[in-house]
């Protein structure tokens, strides 16, 4: 088997008074005999094609609904975190898709 390549998948976890992004980096392999491509599956998210893990979903969720933290203010504590490419759309798609 030869090396062809990665695919590399990121995923947001919160982690109490820290956020932390978790990568999954996966081989792509080729047989040099039959020339298929090999490669593992993607993990499974709660979202699909989504970047938010559970940890960081179950944050959002009971920030906004146990905690009465408006999406906006979340995204100002984000941002204030570094975190400034999290946008309020996220957040309101993520707990829509959740809530229902």
């Amino acid at each position: 088997m030869r090396v062809l390549g990665e695919d590399v998948s990121e995923m947001l976890e919160y982690i109490p008074e820290r956020y932390k992004v978790i990568r999954h980096v996966r081989p792509k392999l080729s047989c040099t005999r039959c020339q298929r491509i090999v490669q593992a599956p993607a993990a499974s998210r709660p979202i699909a094609r989504g970047l938010a893990g559970p940890g960081m979903l179950a944050h959002v969720l009971v920030s906004k609904y146990a905690d009465h933290l408006p999406l906006y203010r979340q995204s100002q504590i984000y941002a204030r975190a570094g975190w400034t490419w999290i946008a309020r759309r996220s957040l309101t798609g993520s707990a829509e898709l959740m809530h229902s």
